[in-house]
Formats: structure tokens, C-alpha cells, sequence
């Protein structure tokens, strides 16, 4: 009988491809308007999904330290993140708006059109928006933009930071660096359609956004890395669609794998087991790459994309994954659900290296019941109940 692990041994044995006593899930986010649905079908008042359905204990029960600001967000310091972004930001501004669309600048340059109701609650995660101007659309308005991203500011930690350091030391589970990618870094400074004229016609300017962003990031977090033991990092990059990626592989190679392979190489001289590249779409084409420069794996593996978790397993035997789980059969009912996850999870966990979790966050076309006939079958067979 295997020993009991905790839950940061029991991540990195799964991760690694080792023979963990248990598999940890990744269930994933949750959308607001799910959750909203939710509460209406049983989700008592008070209580998180997460604390519902004991995801704190079976799941990776993961911690860790993120940058601020996101997309969209009205700059606000957190007690539990660094800032990556611009000091200092730029005026959160409300344009104009209607009874139906609302057109506003967030906290990092961006002019954006929104519907209203996506925003009735406040930020949803998941909002159609028309992005109509970024920051920077030259070499001269990059140069301005740089000045706010000091790496030696002291707001980049936040005041509570010794405080933060001695709690991330007494977790006994994962600890996780979430950051932006280079290419998801980029594009919101230049928008995705600049950035890939720029990336053709001046490969020059481009190459030098990414040499500031490696210069920035490694700066500001070398000082996290040396204070906390953190287990694995998230890259968020968001750099494909259903048909491939955003990028060509060879744009990729000349542009982005630089980036990887220094960042990688720093990230893994200061202990981080596992780093895994965030991106919806089809990203199959980019994964020899990005196991060339030390990325280990891929989340949130977009089953609609056309991406096929069993395929890439048999193709590539020690990416790891995680994820892979179709949304889109939680919606259908209980015998769906079951064939999902008995389809996937016992072979891919036999291989090793997959940690199941939905494929993105869950929508609210998907009951709550249904949710937790999910999770029951999927703690079923991770080992969890009997």
C-alpha cells in the first residue's frame, strides 16, 4: 500500500510521472453567471465550490502568488500578489456608454467596447469585447510605455509581503507562480493585430519588447523565488485558436523561444519543478517547441479545439497535462459525464503526468447537479472515494 502523501508530494509525484497515492484534480474555474445559476439549484449561501465538494483536499489545494493588473480590471493591490503591471497604471476611465454597450480605458491603456450586462456583477471573466486601441503602436510610444514597468519600484511587493512569504512556508500544498506569457504580454501592450504585422515586418521592434518583458519579469521575481519554494508556474499565453495557433511555429522558434528558454532556465535555477503554458485553441503544432525550451506541459487542453488528450499523450509521452475534460458533456447529462471521464482519466492517469480538470471554466449551461455528478465520478476513479 502506497504512504499517504501530502498534497504538494502528491502534485509533483503526478507531475513528474511518478506513483502518486492519489490523483489530484484541477476542476478549474467556475464563471460568475455559473455560479449565479448555481445558487438557485442548492449551492448553499456562503459556501464555495471548492468547500462544497472538498476540492480543498482532494484538488491541488495550490497556492501562490500571481501579478496584478488583469485585463479589464480596475487596478486594485492585493495582499497575495506581486504587480507586474504598470506603475503607474494608467486612469480607469468610463467613455461612454448606453443602456447596452459601455466603452471604457482599463488600468493598462486598453480602449475596449463591452456589452453592459457582462458587467452587471462586475468583471465576469468572460465578456465579448471589441478592443479598439492599445498603448503602444510605435517603437517611441514603447519607449513611454517601458518607464512604468520599473523593476526596482518597491510597490511591485506588497506591504503584507513578510507576512505572505511565512504563510506560503506553512502550506503543505503546491505552490503556484501564475503569470503572464511573453506573447499574452505583448499583445496587450500592442494589440494581437500589431503584434503580428510588427512580428513580420519590424522583427527588431518585436525582439525587443521581448527582451524588456524577460529583463522585467526575472528582475522583479527573483527576489519571490529566493524568499518562497515555489512547486510550478502557470504561463498564461492564450496564443491559439480552434484551427492552430496565433503565431507560426517558425515565427514562434525565432521570437518566443528565446524568451522560453531563459525564462525556463531561471524559473528552474530557482527551484520550480513544473512549468506549464496556459492556452486555449489548438496548440499541438507549438509543444515540440515548447518542450525544446523547457516548458513541461499544457493547461487547459481545449477538448473543442479539436485537441485530443489520448493522441498527444501517445505523441508526446512526457508532456504533462492538465485539464482535457469537455466542458460541453458536463451540459449533457449523467451517462455523458461518465463516458467523459472513463474514456480519459484511468489511461492517461495509468501513464502519468495528467491531473483531470475541465478544459476550461464551467459555463452555466452545466447544472449543478450535473457538476456534482462530475465530481463524484471523477474522485471515484482518482482514487478519492471508494
Amino acid at each position: 500500500m502506497l504512504a499517504l502523501l501530502t498534497p504538494k508530494e502528491r502534485f509533483i509525484e503526478t507531475a513528474l510521472f511518478g506513483k502518486p497515492d492519489r490523483v489530484p484534480l484541477a476542476v478549474g474555474d467556475v464563471r460568475p453567471l455559473t455560479l449565479e445559476r448555481w445558487r438557485k439549484e442548492g449551492l448553499p449561501p456562503g459556501r464555495t465550490v471548492m468547500d462544497y465538494f472538498h476540492l480543498d483536499v482532494c484538488g491541488l489545494k495550490a497556492r501562490g502568488f500571481t501579478s496584478y493588473p488583469s485585463q479589464g480590471f480596475r487596478w486594485e493591490p492585493s495582499p497575495s500578489a506581486l504587480n507586474l503591471g504598470p506603475i503607474p497604471p494608467f486612469d480607469y476611465k468610463l467613455l461612454w456608454e448606453d443602456g447596452r454597450y459601455r466603452v471604457w480605458v482599463d488600468s493598462l491603456g486598453i480602449t475596449q467596447k463591452g456589452f453592459q450586462e457582462d458587467w452587471r456583477l462586475g468583471w465576469s471573466g468572460f465578456a465579448t469585447r471589441v478592443f479598439m486601441e492599445f498603448p503602444v503602436k510605435d517603437r517611441e510610444d514603447f519607449q513611454k510605455v517601458r518607464l512604468r514597468y520599473d523593476a526596482k519600484d518597491a510597490r511591485r511587493y506588497p506591504q503584507g509581503w513578510r507576512d505572505l512569504v511565512e504563510a506560503l512556508r506553512a502550506h503543505d500544498g503546491p505552490l503556484c507562480l501564475n503569470m503572464e506569457g511573453p506573447f499574452w504580454w505583448a499583445r496587450n501592450l500592442m494589440g494581437l493585430q500589431s503584434l503580428l504585422l510588427n512580428a513580420y515586418r519590424e522583427t527588431g521592434f518585436v525582439k525587443e519588447v521581448f527582451e524588456f518583458y524577460t529583463e522585467f519579469h526575472l528582475s522583479v521575481l527573483r527576489r519571490a523565488l529566493e524568499e518562497v519554494d515555489v512547486d510550478y508556474a502557470i504561463l498564461s499565453e492564450d496564443m491559439a485558436y480552434k484551427k492552430g495557433p496565433m503565431m507560426s511555429p517558425r515565427m514562434v522558434e525565432d521570437l518566443l523561444s528565446p524568451v522560453y528558454r531563459e525564462l525556463t532556465a531561471f524559473l528552474k535555477g530557482h527551484g520550480v519543478r513544473i512549468v506549464l503554458i496556459d492556452s486555449d485553441g489548438n496548440v499541438e503544432p507549438l509543444i515540440p517547441l515548447w518542450l525544446r525550451d523547457g516548458i513541461d506541459g499544457i493547461t487547459p487542453c481545449e477538448i473543442a479545439s479539436g485537441l485530443d488528450l489520448l493522441a498527444l499523450r501517445k505523441r508526446f509521452p512526457r508532456l504533462v497535462l492538465m485539464g482535457g475534460l469537455d466542458k460541453r458533456e458536463l451540459a449533457k447529462g449523467k451517462e455523458a459525464i461518465e463516458a467523459e471521464v472513463i474514456q480519459k482519466v484511468p489511461p492517461l492517469t495509468r501513464l502519468g503526468g495528467y491531473i483531470p480538470g475541465v478544459d476550461h471554466a464551467v459555463p452555466p449551461d452545466v447544472s449543478f447537479e450535473n457538476f456534482g455528478y462530475f465530481i463524484k465520478v471523477l474522485k471515484k476513479v482518482c482514487g478519492w472515494e471508494v
